[in-house]
């Protein structure tokens, strides 16, 4: 018998690997025998999960990459619906960690108190509202979105981690176009439609919105996205590059299939501020301005003819429904405002305490506007400053020379800045109350904070 320390298996290792070998055929020989062999199939996916799920548990950082990717491409990919639990597993894994000494990244003073602020008025505000449900639904989406954030925060602590998040995002998105693209040749999804008035008709435009449910959030996430991916064409291998430059060109085409108008804001905000920071450099200047003007040219007609279109809408505010319905709404709500400007009329309370004026139950179209009308002053006060305790970070790492951490650090926090800023303009046009679209760029920012800290933390 050959010793196990001069390379074989020893008798006892020879007999595992035996029992391990052996094992799934006496398993199945056993529910043949006492009758059970329709129930094999559960037990083997039950074994499969306990298996995945282990894993995951072991490598949480991981499985927050996992969860990223199914937040950005939408409801529409099969098995959305593990998310939840995948969040529960992270979440479990960090509480592991910590109880095991890892120590709490998530330290921002101006975070923590207005969050906690925004918190307690949005309890408050239950007073106030009217519909306890809708309010109970909003709180329940932003504990869940409080909980991506920190987990966010908690795990992705070194550059290179957070630019790990840079490029699962980014694949998300592109693989929102993909699925979207293939539930509609499959007929799994269909196109969102909208009615567009005339003087005396009325036609229907098509609009592609990804495996998300509404083309202007789609659109909304897609532009938020593309400062990484130029991040990604600007500091990854020149192989890896063609890929990214791709990405952004088919980004840039789907954004404009959403035949989203708002989004001519935001997109407009991000193509200044990327030529602004690489004016410097004749070409990544000239790389954008190809990769932005090949998106221009494959967006529709159509579309051109229908942002073109807002300023008739807006002389005339029944010529355009969409137009007219969003400012009724916005109109409401500051009347709305103006009754109830410090209790607010309760969180997510705006559709219900709005039927009197309102025909259709519709948000205000504006996420900050939705705050002050349901949470009042002091609550978008506190929700703005949640917002700005991650984007000032990222503005500090742009103008940051980092020296201990990679050079890389100054561009990866100006495009994250960029994106948070392209949602937030975004958020003026929509209702993104509690999305993870716009928040998991303010965790980004957090996380910046952190190695920020690092960074000074070194130098002395």
């Amino acid at each position: 018998m050959t010793p196990a320390g001069e390379g074989g298996l020893s008798r006892r290792e020879r007999a595992g690997l035996a029992v391990f070998i052996s094992a799934p055929f006496v398993v199945y020989l056993l529910f043949a025998l006492l009758g059970f062999t329709k129930y094999l199939q559960y037990a083997a996916l039950g074994g499969v999960a306990i298996a995945l799920a282990t894993a995951l548990f072991l490598r949480p950082r991981e499985a927050l990459w996992i969860l990223l990717v199914y937040v950005y491409i939408g409801p529409a990919v099969p098995f959305a619906a593990v998310a939840g639990p995948l969040a529960f597993l992270i979440l479990a894994a960090v509480l592991y960690e910590m109880l095991r000494g890892e120590p709490n990244h998530v330290t921002d003073v101006l975070f923590w108190y207005a969050t906690g602020f925004l918190i307690l008025i949005a309890l408050g505000s239950f007073v106030f509202a009217r519909s306890y449900s809708s309010a109970i639904s909003e709180l329940g989406r932003y504990a869940k979105t409080l909980l991506v954030m920190l987990l966010i925060v908690q795990l992705v602590r070194t550059p290179h981690d957070l630019r790990r998040m840079m490029n699962m995002i980014f694949i998300g998105v592109i693989l929102t176009v993909i699925v979207g693209a293939v539930n509609l040749l499959l007929g799994i999804q269909t196109l969102n439609a909208s009615v567009i008035e005339g003087d005396t008709t009325a036609s229907y435009m098509i609009r592609f919105s990804g495996a998300h449910p509404n083309a202007n959030l789609a659109a909304a996430l897609m532009c938020s996205s593309l400062p990484l991916g130029i991040f990604g064409v600007k500091h990854s291998s020149r192989g890896l590059r063609v890929l990214y430059v791709v990405g952004v060109v088919v980004v840039i085409a789907a954004m404009f299939a959403t035949f989203s108008r708002s989004m001519v804001f935001p997109f407009t905000l991000v193509v200044i501020a990327m030529l602004v920071r690489e004016a410097r450099s004749r070409r990544a200047y000239i790389s954008i301005g190809v990769l932005v003007a090949l998106g221009l040219v494959l967006a529709p007609h159509a579309y051109w003819e229908r942002v073109f279109g807002l300023r008739q809408a807006f002389e005339s505010e029944t010529l355009d429904w969409s137009v007219y319905l969003r400012l009724i709404a916005m109109r409401t709500a500051w009347e709305l405002f103006q009754h109830h400007p410090f209790t607010g009329v309760g969180l997510g309370n705006f559709s219900d305490a709005a039927a009197y004026q309102l025909f259709v139950r519709i948000p205000a179209h504006n996420t900050f506007l939705e705050i002050l009308v349901g949470l009042g002053i002091f609550g978008l006060l506190a929700y703005v400053l949640v917002i700005l305790s991650g984007l000032r970070h990222s503005l500090a790492g742009a103008r940051q020379r980092w020296s201990h951490h990679p050079s890389w650090m100054r561009s990866a926090s100006f495009y994250w800045s960029l994106s948070a800023i392209s949602i937030c303009v975004s958020a003026l046009f929509g209702n993104l109350m509690f999305r993870y679209y716009l928040w998991v760029p303010v965790a980004a920012g957090l996380v910046i904070g952190n190695l920020l800290r690092e960074e000074k933390s070194s130098s002395l």
